[in-house]
């Protein structure tokens, strides 16, 4: 037995188990030292606890205005420990709230950790508050060296790189740490980005940054100016641009557009820093101070792949399967503009080089469910895709086929699609039929016979797919702004185009992502 798995067993001999009853989520966590502000900024919807899970309740002692203070933080252990080693990952939580009682809300980070992939670190701040312009008289900077010196005594992570994740006061406590301390490979500030004093501070050394920030943030406003508990706050993109600067990156910012549950997302990266490190930030349009845009994506888990990047391991390879018809090979657009294709590329532009997106399209103009069905067989595929989409069924209208027929021959695919993720419904995506009645090809039909038609195909789909907990994009309202904006309609004037493609991919990627890691 090596020394680390035996270090982490004696730690973890007499565990704390939490039972705990269900309780309201404040996603926010606090952005200040308010509690009245920071109510006002809750989300306060329901999220599942995690109970019993190991989480181990430590003490340090620091001194506080003269006085010996036992500080408390929690670590969160894999489940079962089969490495030698792992990363650790610091989780901050926001004002009046502590390590235990988010990671409680937070099963994802539970779950990111249960498979191996770090070990959670869980501080709490003295009083409820980080230390964020005199908000309390503890040196937190201080307590984080002292929980890291004492992560090296106990040999828990062998010398592992170590991440910071923060909420809101807490997000803004790691930009002050990640700027004056050089123990953070990456930071993820979620709700706050830079304050004017910490964005003078030259950093010790280079890391990634993974910023979010909402462009409706009535506590920390997203083009700067003063903010919560009068901190003088950057703007988000000045923030982001600090980072980029002191770490010698490239100014040449990429821009993506994504969607995160409804609230539409611009994403902004800066790469090739010092190190092969990225800088990267978020605007989530109309989101306030408040993780209500993290209710359908795993945010903590695009975070880890983003940190993931500089990790030291080995080549991933991810198999995408893409079925379907017109819509799927993407008649009337580019080769590489249909949604798989630019599926593929994003997803090859979140990971690694050495990492590679392996994609197959299995799909032709004029296909039926019927035509899928027996292409599938001839095609004699393997059943280990790690992502499978689906997207048919507009030519069993055009055709006139039966509706029972399209129900019928739908649950087959979905089964099929299932067998070819290796069994796994949690890696197929379905995705509904556009609406061909607006687009100008479309006009010279009964419209409002294809409309209604295609809604019932798409609701039976929907309602099959929520009763079987498989992941069901809704895309169709995007086809129906064709007569609009002509320009998301191909050239052929039926199709898609490339921009109706994208905005397709824009729903699909945080699920992908979330799917494929």
């Amino acid at each position: 037995m090596t020394k680390l798995i035996w270090c982490i067993k004696q730690l973890t001999v007499y565990p704390i188990y939490l039972l705990l009853l269900a309780t309201q989520l404040v996603a926010c966590g606090g952005g200040n030292s308010s509690a009245s502000n920071i109510t006002n900024a809750a989300d306060t919807s329901q999220e599942p606890l995690i109970s019993d899970s190991p989480l181990i309740s430590k003490q340090i002692p620091q001194t506080i205005d003269g006085q010996v203070v036992d500080r408390s933080y929690s670590i969160r252990m894999p489940s079962s420990i089969t490495a030698d080693s792992y990363p650790v990952v610091f989780f901050f939580h926001g004002a009046n709230d502590s390590g235990e009682d988010w990671l409680n809300r937070t099963p994802q980070v539970s779950e990111l950790i249960d498979k191996g992939e770090f070990i959670g670190i869980f501080p709490d701040a003295f009083q409820g508050n980080w230390r964020i312009q005199n908000a309390n008289i503890a040196d937190d900077i201080e307590f984080v060296n002292l929980i890291v010196n004492n992560l090296d005594t106990l040999n828990i992570y062998n010398q592992g790189p170590i991440y910071a994740v923060g909420i809101s006061q807490g997000a803004t406590l790691v930009n002050n740490l990640a700027k004056q301390t050089a123990v953070f490979e990456g930071i993820a500030p979620i709700l706050s980005q830079q304050t004017q004093s910490v964005g003078d501070i030259v950093p010790t050394k280079t890391t990634s940054v993974f910023q979010v920030n909402g462009s409706s943030d009535n506590l920390v406003p997203v083009n700067g100016g003063l903010g919560v508990d009068n901190n003088l706050f950057m703007s988000a993109q000045a923030s982001a641009e600090n980072w980029a600067s002191g770490f010698n990156c490239s100014l040449q910012v990429e821009n993506a557009s994504t969607s995160w549950s409804d609230f539409d997302t611009q994403k902004y990266t800066f790469n090739d820093c010092i190190d092969n490190h990225r800088v990267r930030y978020y605007i989530v349009e109309n989101a306030s101070h408040s993780l209500t845009f993290a209710e359908h994506i795993n945010l903590y888990k695009l975070i880890w792949i983003f940190f993931s990047y500089n990790e030291d391991r080995a080549p991933l390879s991810f198999n995408i399967l893409s079925l379907g018809d017109s819509y799927t090979i993407g008649q009337g657009v580019c080769d590489t503009c249909s949604f798989p294709q630019q599926l593929s590329s994003r997803l090859k532009a979140e990971y690694p080089s050495q990492d590679s997106v392996n994609l197959q399209i299995i799909a032709q103009t004029g296909w039926t469910t019927t035509n899928l069905k027996e292409a599938i067989e001839a095609a004699v595929l393997p059943a280990n895709f790690d992502l499978v989409t689906l997207l048919i069924g507009v030519n069993n209208q055009v055709q006139s086929k039966p509706a029972s027929l399209y129900e019928q021959e739908f649950v087959e695919l979905v089964d099929t699609s299932i067998n070819l993720a290796a069994g796994d419904k949690s890696k197929v995506v379905i995705l509904s039929i556009p609406d061909y009645a607006f687009t100008p090809f479309g006009q010279i039909f009964d419209t409002d016979l294809i409309t209604t038609e295609l809604d019932a195909y798409n609701q039976f789909a929907q309602e099959y797919c929520q009763e079987r907990g498989i992941s069901y994009i809704y895309i169709t309202d995007i086809t129906r702004l064709g007569l609009l904006s002509p320009e998301l309609v191909a050239t052929d004037n039926l199709h898609p185009s490339e921009t109706a493609y994208s905005k397709f991919v824009d729903r699909l990627m945080p699920i992908a992502l979330d799917k494929l890691y």
